[in-house]
């Protein structure tokens, strides 16, 4: 179950895995990820922006109490002044909670907001009464403890919906944006968590916003065969930090000399049918069974049809579940 009310501050504070982390983990070393743990650097600018624009257009509620204009000018002296300087710091200090946004991100958010709302995919989801917005759920996953916060939530309809602010909206420039920031991991991390919570999601959506005018908007999907792809690494992630918290250990990268890849995207992760039953110890009709019955996408490589092993060993254990329940 999601739980609402918990505001950013104490979801971003508290000790649980969260998707960017997991993510982190994976793309970097725990090394690294422990050192940034144990020293934070300030929002930047452009977070800030982002929050404020969730804000903005799923809780405008709350936007004047989470963030406030920075003035452009202190008793007529600018921000390169020694007063300006000093004032603006004492504002800070008097309204701690708050971010700060310069006048003209101010306005750009409020521009940001109208056009995704106007996005006949958000309205309609927004209209529910029964929508979750940012809840906040709490599970565990190979010994990991961890946290999932959607920006909105419909169970009737089993749909989830990410916010996302972008410089190309387009298909091709968003789908270039989901495979650089790891959107397809997060995703994967946000379906299976709402599963293990005991909720039913069936489909993930993204509403992307461009962030100069005229603020054009979509909606996109991704395949459930594309999301479980990642479920592996949702894993590994999971182990990764459950093992560094244990044992206090957070390794770097590795002190062996390893081979660099790079060899074709085509046929890496992939093996023909034989390969298949060699690897998973079974009959060469199982893997068809299973190719067959779940649908597996294949690639001719020669003369061969080949099969992701990811997609082949997430198809075994959905044919397994599937069999047990």
């Amino acid at each position: 179950m999601l739980k609402e009310g918990i505001d950013n501050n104490a979801y971003h504070g508290s000790g649980e895995l969260s998707r960017s982390t997991a993510w982190s983990l994976l793309q970097t070393c725990p090394a690294k990820v422990r050192h940034e743990m144990n020293h934070p650097k300030p929002s930047s600018p452009a977070l800030i922006l982002g929050s404020a624009f969730h804000t903005a257009t799923l809780e405008p509620e709350k936007l004047d109490d989470e963030f406030e204009v920075k003035p452009s000018e202190i008793d007529g002296q600018g921000p390169r002044t020694k007063h300006y300087k000093e004032s603006f710091e004492l504002m800070q200090k008097s309204e701690p909670d708050k971010q700060w946004l310069a006048p003209a991100d101010y306005d750009l958010i409020l521009e940001m907001a109208g056009s995704a709302l106007e996005n006949p995919v958000l309205r309609h989801y927004m209209a529910d009464i029964d929508k979750v917005v940012e809840g906040t759920g709490y599970f565990e996953m190979e010994g990991a403890k961890c946290k999932v916060r959607p920006d909105l939530y419909i169970p009737g309809a089993g749909v989830v919906i990410d916010l996302k602010s972008t410089q190309d909206a387009s298909n091709r420039g968003f789908t270039k944006s989901v495979r650089q920031f790891g959107y397809l991991f997060q995703a994967c991390w946000y379906m299976h968590a709402l599963r293990l919570l005991g909720e039913k999601p069936k489909q993930f959506v993204f509403i992307a916003v461009e962030k100069t005018a005229p603020y054009a908007t979509a909606a996109y999907t991704i395949k459930e065969s594309d999301i479980n792809k990642q479920f592996s690494n949702m894993e590994r992630a999971c182990q990764l930090w459950a093992t560094c918290q244990s044992s206090g250990i957070w390794p770097g990268y590795s002190d062996m000399v390893e081979t660099l890849d790079l060899g074709s995207q085509i046929t890496n992760n992939r093996l023909n049918i034989s390969q298949l039953a060699d690897k998973f110890g079974v009959s060469r009709t199982y893997v068809y069974r299973i190719i067959e019955s779940h649908e597996l996408h294949s690639v001719t490589v020669g003369n061969r049809r080949t099969i992701d092993i990811t997609d082949f060993a997430n198809a075994v254990r959905r044919d397994s579940e599937g069999k047990a329940a």
